[in-house]
């Protein structure tokens, strides 16, 4: 990827809105910490007119979790993994979640595998 051609990183958001890296990262990832108004706005601005998006693997770092929930089933054909499938989605939505759906085929080294993988990417809230 070219250097003109990379994503925006939230440093090239902070030095557009002419704040600090902490203050454009509290304005977008919402942190208790109060950020002044006229600074949140600029933040928004500049980000919308970059396109940036969050690093969601910098914030997994930064935080120890990430907003997606992992579910492990057996076979997502199964009426019983499907119904189970649907109900986790429909909550995780309701509390602006992502769910990665995973199947393991009913292989017991296969579940341990994605479990352990799941596991370093950091779901839960």
């Amino acid at each position: 990827m070219s250097p003109s051609s990379r994503l925006p990183t939230l440093l090239d958001v902070a030095t557009a809105a002419g704040v600090s890296l902490a203050t454009a990262s509290r304005a977008l990832n919402g942190s208790t910490r109060t950020v002044n108004g006229d600074y949140r706005d600029r933040v928004f601005t500049a980000a919308a007119q970059l396109g940036y998006t969050p690093n969601l693997s910098a914030q997994a770092v930064a935080t120890g979790s990430t907003r997606t929930v992992a579910l492990v089933v057996t076979d997502i054909a199964d009426p019983r993994d499907a119904f189970l499938a649907s109900g986790v989605i429909d909550a995780a939505a309701d509390a602006g979640l992502t769910v990665t759906v995973t199947v393991t085929a009913g292989d017991p080294d296969r579940e341990l595998a994605l479990v352990r993988s799941l596991r370093g990417q950091r779901p839960g809230s």
